[in-house]
């Protein structure tokens, strides 16, 4: 008799389970669904969100600590607005030192990426350039030779200013202190 209950009890449970599984995988598919039709509606796409995402992150990485995996962010179209819904997950604020540490790197990440897309620029210049003056490929060989044989010192003068950089900020620290 015992185990005739025990069967019934187990039978019952795991259609409730499952039920619940089935709950959870349907309640994840309409959140998708839903959020697809208000970017549709608003006229924001994936590709944007995403953008505005790893922009969102960047910028509050600057000045706190946060969980990027439950980093939230949700487009609402309400009757005659939009809302924006953020949840950031915060583990700590930086110290003052860490934002200007932080500022700083992104500075230079972004002197680099500005110095390469010049540099993109320079070699497409000079490509139509030489494409329109009728230059030969050998003669464009043997410039962006030279080019290359020119970038080395470059470098090694950006990394000086970096180290002085570094310097200085020490100086500065031990000089508050």
């Amino acid at each position: 008799m015992r185990d005739i209950f025990s069967d019934l009890y187990n039978k019952v449970l795991s259609f409730f389970v499952s039920q619940n599984a089935h709950d959870e995988t349907k309640t994840v598919a309409m959140s998708r669904l839903k959020t697809v039709l208000m970017q549709d509606r608003v006229g924001f796409s994936e590709r944007a969100m995403q953008m505005l995402k790893e922009e969102l992150v960047s910028t509050i990485s600057k000045y706190m600590e946060i969980n990027e995996e439950k980093f939230d962010l949700e487009i609402n179209a309400l009757e005659e607005s939009t809302v924006l819904n953020l949840a950031i997950p915060v583990t700590r604020a930086k110290t003052d030192e860490e934002i200007d540490e932080a500022i700083k790197e992104q500075a230079i990440k972004t002197q680099a990426k500005a110095q390469e897309i010049v540099e993109e620029l320079e070699e497409l210049i000079k490509e139509r350039a030489a494409v329109l003056a009728g230059v030969s490929e050998e003669t464009q060989e043997e410039l962006a030779q030279e080019e290359q044989e020119e970038t080395p010192q470059e470098e090694e003068s950006e990394e000086e200013i970096q180290e002085e950089d570094k310097e200085e900020t020490k100086k500065t620290k031990v000089k508050e202190n």
